[in-house]
């Protein structure tokens, strides 16, 4: 019986270490995503720089 319960408690730690993982690829997609909406407002402003300068 013993065998089965630190089997469990394996699985157990196992699928913390999942749960873990998967936040971690959440924050690195929000990562990613406000590196993107930083691109496109930098980009924004060199549209609006450029326009300044044709005038």
């Amino acid at each position: 019986c013993r065998k089965q319960e630190a089997g469990d408690r394996k699985q157990e730690a196992g699928g913390r270490r999942q749960e873990a993982g998967g936040r971690r690829q959440e924050a690195g997609g929000r990562r990613q995503e406000a590196g993107g909406r930083r691109q496109e407002a930098e980009g924004r402003r060199q549209e609006a720089g450029g326009k300044t300068h044709l005038r």
